[in-house]
């Protein structure tokens, strides 16, 4: 029984020892910032002058207004990609067919009452006291 308990003290003290070791370098106050190693980002060379094929005014971090203003592109021209893409899509699939309509999602009013149809005190300890602590 002494063993066990000098096995586990042993541990302990290892286990204790390793914690204020790590706790130590965390809380280094000699941190030089030339150590650190920054990654630089390239920028890509596309070759040709993009503010060509984009609007007046564009800004690509701007997101639409609103979703029911956004422009679709017409399908003018049948595109050969080489195979048949109907043998990868799901039976009846349709892109154009509206899943979601923004319209219909019910949004709630923070100053409305929800009355929960039960009561919180049958939940709560006995003497509960919300206001204690504050």
């Amino acid at each position: 029984m002494n063993i066990h308990i000098l096995k586990i003290s042993t541990l302990s003290l290892l286990v204790a020892g390793q914690m204020a070791f790590a706790n130590g370098n965390l809380h280094d106050k000699n941190l030089n910032l030339e150590d650190i190693i920054y990654l630089e980002e390239e920028t890509a060379s596309l070759d040709f002058d993009t503010d060509a094929y984009l609007p007046e005014d564009f800004n690509p971090y701007a997101g639409p207004v609103n979703v029911l203003h956004v422009s679709y592109i017409e399908k003018t021209e049948e595109i050969d990609l080489g195979f048949d893409t109907l043998e990868y899509l799901p039976e009846g699939f349709n892109p154009y067919q509206c899943d979601f309509d923004l319209n219909s999602i019910e949004y709630i009013d923070e100053n409305d009452l929800f009355e929960l149809d039960f009561d919180t005190r049958e939940y709560l300890p006995v003497n509960f006291n919300a206001s204690i602590g504050r």
